[in-house]
């Protein structure tokens, strides 16, 4: 008998077939995409910096951590990992969390082609910004250069191999660097810039392989267009003011910590908190993340990209719990918003990171 509810009954139960269908099949479409090669593209320009000095950047692994937030280390029997790999040579690339969960992927150097310009050959560093795109796709792009050459340049490239890959996760991975010298015009003066286009691409023996690609991306994303060109600038200036506000960040890291612990939790009460012991695990937990990304930023100071990554983790730390602060508790002492107490004071660091980068530049100028 048919009464009002039973197509709503009906149109449930077609419902929980159809997901338990797509659960179902679900492994088996991520199986078949695991056997199909994936290709990852990341752009960047650089700009007044020569495309020489990017190479032999990008071509000494020692350089890799400082740019590559997954990797942990370099190590060679048979190259000086400070200096540009040649052709044949291998480097052993750490990634994971050694020596508890050790991941490493073997590359070989295939090739080595430098850039080359008839008309400018200027080494000189000075103020750059950087711009770029990345996009993900199937193989056929993985080995595409920079459609930008022009006559007077030779892009230079450099190609590593891992046919071991990683084990029981990726195979034949590859790394292919273009780096292509760019001319631009600004107020009718000629710029010399430097492209750069990381094709990356592995065959998955795995489905997580496949899963990973956002990260990979986003890791790519993150190597070439922040922490390269921050790892290139070597100005004085900039080298100090990062280890200043990392000697500052981990003292106050460790001031933190005490007065949760062992003090009266001020700094959390003046904000609008409860004490620490009177919030509940969660919010403990993130007052502890809180202390510990100061030591962090302290550790990380001397590491030119890794030491701005490191400032930036304390900086988005300290905004995310402000705000959950004035979120769950509102105002603090004297109507004081903790959010954006905290905004501004980031505020004035990043307004402080970018004087110290170019104050050098300016005053040669």
């Amino acid at each position: 008998m048919m009464t009002k509810q039973t197509p709503k009954l009906i149109a449930s139960v077609m419902a929980m077939q159809s997901c338990t269908l797509s659960l179902l099949l679900l492994p088996a479409i991520i199986s078949s995409l695991s056997l199909q090669p994936i290709s990852l593209r990341t752009t960047v320009l650089l700009k007044d910096q020569s495309p020489s000095t990017i190479q032999k950047f990008l071509a000494s692994p020692g350089n890799w951590p400082k740019i590559v937030t997954t990797s942990v280390g370099v190590q060679s029997d048979q190259a000086d990992v400070d200096q540009p790999l040649s052709v044949g040579e291998t480097v052993d690339e750490i990634f994971g969390l050694p020596p508890i969960l050790p991941l490493a992927v073997r590359w070989t150097c295939k090739k080595s082609v430098l850039p080359s310009n008839k008309n400018n050959n200027n080494d000189g560093k000075k103020r750059f910004g950087f711009w770029g795109t990345t996009s993900a796709s199937t193989p056929s792009s993985s080995s595409s250069s920079s459609s930008s050459s022009s006559s007077s340049s030779v892009a230079g490239r450099l190609e590593f191999l891992s046919e071991e890959g990683l084990e029981n996760f990726a195979q034949n991975c590859q790394m292919i660097f273009d780096v292509q010298q760019q001319q631009t015009e600004t107020n009718n003066n000629k710029q010399q810039d430097t492209k750069v286009i990381l094709n990356m691409s592995y065959e998955p023996k795995s489905p997580l392989a496949v899963l990973a690609i956002p990260i990979l991306t986003i890791d790519n994303a993150i190597a070439l267009k922040f922490l390269l060109p921050a790892a290139l600038r070597s100005e004085p200036n900039l080298d100090k003011f990062r280890q200043l506000m990392g000697n500052l960040y981990g003292v106050a890291g460790l001031a933190h910590l005490a007065d949760c612990l062992v003090g009266n939790s001020q700094l959390l009460t003046m904000a609008g908190s409860p004490s620490y012991y009177e919030l509940p695990v969660v919010g403990q937990l993130l007052a502890l993340v809180w202390c510990a990304v100061g030591p962090l930023s302290f550790a990380l100071k001397d590491g030119k990209g890794y030491a701005d990554m490191g400032l930036i983790v304390y900086g988005l730390v300290e905004v995310l719990g402000a705000g959950l602060i004035t979120l769950n508790y509102g105002n603090g002492v004297d109507g004081m918003n903790a959010f954006v107490n905290a905004v501004l004071v980031q505020g004035v660091v990043a307004g402080a990171w970018f004087y110290s980068a170019n104050k050098k530049e300016e005053f040669e100028s």
